[in-house]
């Protein structure tokens, strides 16, 4: 593929370099201190410092101003790992035992430092109407980050008027983007649900409180929720992903302990599942005479695309590697904080594909063999470039 050469090697080789090491050194959640350092090292090398965020020691926010009035541009990228021991057979293998990039971070963050560190080579800033802001942010695993760089006012001086981000892809091969429409992602909810009643002989259940039948009464309830109160133009998932209860063959549990996940689009459909399930969980507790406590935890919002912005990606994309290898996704069910920009601003998610062509994929994202390509990094770099330019400069 020509995109492979469209970068001097001295380039291709500064984004693996960087890559590697933020893969050598991961770290969790708003704990993303080194890798915050390494960014703003790396930024220092082409002259930028970090703007104040208030009330954050971690994350960064670099703004490149361009020499006429116009948009203020924001890409948003992530930068911690998983709580996961690496399984990937690389030389530049995690160095911090239990702790791994197995979603790609890593990836994307360097992406974005090579987007900054070609707009100032290329003199594309002296272009420029408006100003871009780059946005490094922690803690996109544990859906604190997004809302902890707001509240620092990171949509603010200059007012970002639009915002983009992209992600690794597994499910795509290098030289492939992904683009959507309507929304990215879904409403990332968790629940976690606590029986108590009486317990006691296994042998003797007719002096007990049966918890396990209680609990499984309960999982097998909150199954109809979505297959017979949501509409089925609608769409929704309710997964019990944990059920812990009893210590021995012969005792009955006097506590049972059950959690999943709800995902949603709309909130309406969201409201009509919190509603539903505590209702069933009201009924169990009235027909076995016990107490069930349900604790909904909403986290973060679906994420909605707004069609201008997306469609920067796309033609953008289309332009560096043609249109068919431009391909259109369905809405993930997954959850993303990029969801609480979205929420705000016009915003747009690319997916970056990042297997081998001709290959299956190394491992899935949130996995201890996730493996991606390092010449997806390059395609990132320039379809971003592209993007810049098409938006900024005409």
């Amino acid at each position: 593929m020509k995109i492979f050469q469209t970068f001097e090697p001295s380039f291709t080789t500064w984004l693996e370099e960087t890559y590697k090491e933020l893969h050598r050194h991961p770290e969790l959640g708003m704990n993303v201190q080194r890798t915050t350092c390494y960014v703003c090292s790396r930024a220092a090398e082409m002259g930028l410092t970090p703007e104040k965020l208030q009330g954050l020691d971690v994350g960064a926010v670099f703004v490149l101003e361009g020499t006429q009035p116009g948009p203020v541009l924001a890409l948003r990228t992530d930068m911690d790992a998983l709580p996961i021991d690496e399984a990937a057979p690389v030389e530049w293998h995690s160095l911090t035992k239990g702790v791994m990039h197995a979603c790609g971070h890593d990836l994307n963050t360097t992406v974005m430092l090579g987007v900054m560190k070609k707009v100032i080579e290329s003199d594309l800033a002296s272009k420029m109407k408006g100003s871009l802001k780059f946005i490094f942010q922690p803690a996109e695993e544990t859906l604190e980050g997004a809302k902890a760089m707001i509240e620092a006012g990171v949509l603010n001086n200059p007012d970002v008027d639009m915002i983009l981000m992209s992600h690794g892809d597994p499910d795509m091969h290098v030289g492939e983007v992904g683009v959507f429409r309507e929304f990215s992602h879904a409403n990332s909810d968790e629940f976690f649900i606590e029986v108590h009643g009486k317990g006691g002989h296994g042998a003797r259940p007719y002096q007990t409180q049966d918890l396990i039948v209680a609990g499984s009464r309960i999982v097998d309830a909150l199954q109809t929720i979505v297959s017979r109160d949501i509409d089925g133009r609608e769409a929704a998932v309710l997964s019990v992903c944990t059920f812990n209860a009893g210590s021995a063959p012969n005792i009955l549990p006097s506590v049972a302990k059950l959690s999943g996940t709800v995902r949603t689009f709309k909130k309406d459909v969201q409201e009509t599942v919190m509603r539903r399930m505590k209702e069933v969980c009201d009924s169990i507790a009235t027909l076995f005479h016990i107490e069930v406590n349900l604790n909904y935890h909403i986290g973060a919002p679906s994420c909605p695309i707004a069609d201008k912005a997306e469609d920067l990606i796309r033609s953008a994309a289309r332009e560096v590697l043609g249109p068919e290898n431009v391909k259109e996704l369905k809405t993930r069910t997954g959850g993303e904080d990029f969801a609480f920009y979205a929420q705000l601003k016009p915003a747009g998610v690319m997916r970056l594909g990042i297997t081998t062509p001709g290959e299956v994929r190394k491992g899935s994202t949130h996995s201890p063999t996730f493996q991606p390509d390092l010449r997806s990094l390059p395609v990132g770099v320039n379809v971003f470039l592209r993007l810049i330019e098409d938006f900024m400069t005409h």
